[in-house]
């Protein structure tokens, strides 16, 4: 049933206005993935389906994923995703991290302050020592237009540990908000 909310000039269902929102998001999440392709020379890899394992194409060929975690600068921890469910919790599967492992070859944290990038094989390994210290967390309803029931499950790393493992660490290229020129 869609139920029809009143915006002062036009009528719109609540489902029309949800998936607006939903493409207005993927658009800008677009526009920095673009921006960082352009930043770093790296191909982006366009249409990407659900449960894609990697972003970008370096000039080696190297398949790069990167997370725009831009709340992580509150938190100090970077929000490490491994799992996601769409029946509220009832059957989890893969997704994240637990994707790009298979076939990337880099993993990539942006925020406004800063670009990490770590090797696939080093954040694998670090996962397996240090998961029994890691706290694990799982998003709450509507966090980037999930829908009821949608929810994903991660690690919180904080960025003192992610910081002894990184490859590359330098100022972000690339800025929520920044317009691309």
């Amino acid at each position: 049933m869609l139920y029809h909310v009143w915006y002062p000039f036009f009528t719109q269902t609540v489902s029309e206005q949800w998936m607006s929102d939903v493409n207005d998001f993927i658009d800008e999440q677009n526009h920095y993935e673009l921006m960082l392709a352009k930043k770093m020379d790296w191909e982006f890899v366009k249409e990407q389906s659900k449960g894609s394992s990697y972003d970008y194409i370096s000039p080696d060929g190297s398949k790069i994923e990167a997370k725009f975690d831009w709340d992580s600068i509150k938190t100090g921890n970077h929000y490490l995703e491994f799992s996601q469910t769409s029946d509220g919790g009832n059957t989890w599967v893969p997704s994240g991290f637990s994707l790009s492992e298979v076939e990337a070859d880099y993993w990539v944290v942006v925020n406004n302050d800063w670009f990490r990038m770590i090797k696939i094989k080093t954040l694998r390994e670090f996962l397996v020592k240090n998961r029994n210290k890691l706290k694990i967390t799982q998003t709450r309803a509507g966090v980037n237009f999930n829908r009821p029931g949608q929810l994903s499950k991660a690690y919180l790393i904080p960025f003192n540990l992610l910081d002894e493992i990184v490859l590359m660490k330098m100022p972000s290229p690339v800025k929520k908000d920044q317009v691309i020129l």
